[in-house]
């Protein structure tokens, strides 16, 4: 491998460690919601389909608490039982789905907008989704706002990229028959879910961003500045898993001087 290779090599390696952490773990609505934000506002306020997967990440973390306060009021025995095993799946579907599409997102925003890793970003998104993003990216660097085509074709090519998730619907229709049916799909509904980018269009992005940043779900500290919360939750994620990484490494030497 030539040193152009390695050095490429290097930095997918480190941006899919950089990616798997910021996704973060299923239930991390939250977290998801910080990254996705910082996308929106990275970008200049042009990714707005990373702000609507935002506000849909706080929507699902509240719709699922209310469920499970629901679930638990339930006085039927069997009644109970299945409603919470439904709930038990849709949790994880509702948690797997956005964390595979944060990550997809994510992952293209960077590579498509690093020099050196051009030619994978060109193999690995599509065409109209990496052009979309470039028109994006020189947006930003001049300082200047996508119109509202690049906008709208930035939002289309991002929602087909991100991955389908066959679990999600087959939890749905099992939770429908349960009692739980109606206010779940009031709450975490396909319908209800999509309402975030029907709201973004009808009153524009940075009403849907002002909501986003007034949440209480998220900590005081994204509330009073983003940017910063966001950089400090890099540098932890960061900092945890070089600790795994040592960690792991003593445990491996631990092992060697053991067989010795």
């Amino acid at each position: 491998m030539g040193i152009i290779a390695a050095h490429q090599q290097g930095l997918i390696e480190q941006l899919d460690n950089e990616v798997e952490d910021l996704a973060g773990r299923p239930g991390d609505h939250g977290q998801r919601a910080v990254v996705l934000h910082h996308l929106y506002d990275h970008s200049n306020g042009g990714h707005g389909w990373a702000l609507v997967e935002a506000r849909r990440a706080l929507r699902i973390a509240a719709g699922l608490a209310a469920l499970e306060r629901t679930a638990g009021r339930l006085w039927v025995p069997g009644a109970k039982t299945e409603a919470i095993i439904a709930l038990g799946r849709l949790r994880a579907a509702l948690g797997e789905a956005p964390q595979a599409r944060c990550a997809h997102a994510y992952r293209a925003y960077r590579l498509s907008a690093t020099k050196a890793l051009r030619g994978n970003a060109e193999s690995v998104l599509p065409p109209d989704l990496l052009a979309a993003l470039d028109a994006c990216h020189a947006a930003r660097r001049e300082g200047a706002c996508l119109d509202a085509a690049a906008r709208r074709a930035l939002f289309h090519a991002s929602e087909n990229f991100a991955p389908a998730n066959e679990p999600l619907e087959v939890a749905r229709e099992r939770l429908r028959s349960t009692r739980l049916r109606r206010i779940a799909e009031k709450l975490v509904g396909e319908r209800a879910l999509a309402g975030e980018a029907l709201l973004g269009e009808r009153k524009g992005w940075g009403w849907l961003e002002a909501r986003l940043r007034r949440d209480p779900a998220l900590p005081a500290s994204f509330r009073a500045n983003p940017a910063q919360h966001y950089y400090a939750l890099q540098r932890a994620l960061q900092e945890r898993r070089r600790k795994q990484w040592g960690e792991a490494s003593d445990r491996e030497a631990d092992a060697v001087a053991l067989a010795a």
